[in-house]
């Protein structure tokens, strides 16, 4: 007994003629007919006796309508359940950010998606940029989204770009990098250089930007983290180049007075993107996730501009 067979036995048990189960299912009287003969061959058993025009349940028929009776039930979940995934209520969501976009801007995205849709759960990681991309590699596909700074090329991902963030010059104070609320690369040569950033889209951009002046940077400390390299200029181990989202979390720190930020002139901005398997189709509830993470990342870049904190330039 296939599905098709299975509904229309229920449809016919549950109304009891004929006309009745083709009312229920939409269909013609023939075609219920048809396919209830179909059914009785596959089995091999008489399911009806047909007297005056009615139909009669054999004890075969009611004994299988008992199971029936359960599988139609566990579909009618099923169809539940997936009206629910489709308008946001209900489901599985695992993401993983790097640090710095899990700074604010994930939080602030999983409680607007709550507010909006029921009924799901999460599983958040903070990991480095290269650790996501092999997170969602098609054949391991160990979480749904990633948001990460800039698009990888050749990693069989697909990506949604929600914005981009500034770079800053991130100097210790007692420096003395003056009042310009611009600084060039050149006039910091030599000096010690904090975070090398490698195989991340900061750290190809900051190459690009040494490489114009024709500056090796002196670097004093390497890592991933932008938020730990920060507080290593705080604790005047050497200055760095950071996104403007790292740079306002400190801004709003303790240590607020113990850097400067400058602008770097003709530095490009960051792509922020949501990254996922391109193999596999985007789930409704990724999808739905995004909006909220882009919603996030609009408010916040609206905040930033209404405070105008540091240089004039100090939003997103």
């Amino acid at each position: 007994m296939n599905f098709r067979h299975l509904e229309v036995f229920h449809a016919v048990m549950t109304a009891g003629t004929v006309t009745g189960a083709a009312r229920q299912l939409g269909v013609s009287q023939p075609s219920v007919t048809t396919t209830l003969k179909a059914a009785e061959n596959g089995l091999g058993l008489q399911l009806f006796l047909r007297e005056g025009g009615r139909l009669i349940p054999t004890d075969e028929a009611r004994t299988l309508f008992e199971e029936a009776q359960r599988a139609h039930e566990a579909l009618d979940s099923l169809t539940t359940i997936a009206e629910s995934l489709k308008v946001g209520q209900g489901g599985h969501v695992r993401i993983a950010a790097v640090p710095t976009l899990s700074l604010d801007l994930l939080p602030d995205a999983i409680a607007a998606f709550e507010e909006r849709h029921t009924g799901f759960r999460y599983t958040v990681e903070t990991l480095d940029s290269d650790v996501i991309i092999d997170m969602l590699d098609n054949r391991k596909g160990t979480c749904h989204l990633g948001f990460v700074f800039g698009k990888e090329q050749d990693a069989g991902l697909s990506f949604t770009e929600i914005g981009a963030v500034k770079l800053f010059a991130v100097i210790p104070a007692d420096w003395n990098p003056g009042d310009d609320p611009e600084i060039n690369i050149a006039e910091l040569e030599g000096r010690p250089y904090v975070g090398s950033f490698a195989g991340t889209a900061l750290a190809q951009e900051r190459n690009r930007l040494f490489a114009e002046v024709g500056v090796e940077p002196s670097v004093v400390v390497r890592g991933h983290n932008h938020r730990v390299a920060g507080a290593l200029v705080e604790r005047g181990l050497g200055w760095t180049i950071l996104d403007s989202l790292t740079t306002q979390a400190m801004l709003q720190g303790p240590r607020r007075d113990a850097f400067a930020v400058r602008q770097l002139p003709g530095a490009n901005a960051l792509p922020v993107v949501a990254a996922y398997p391109s193999r596999r189709q985007l789930s409704n509830a990724a999808a739905l996730f995004i909006e909220c993470f882009q919603d996030a990342f609009d408010r916040l870049e609206s905040s930033a501009r209404a405070e105008g904190r540091e240089a004039s330039s100090m939003e997103i």
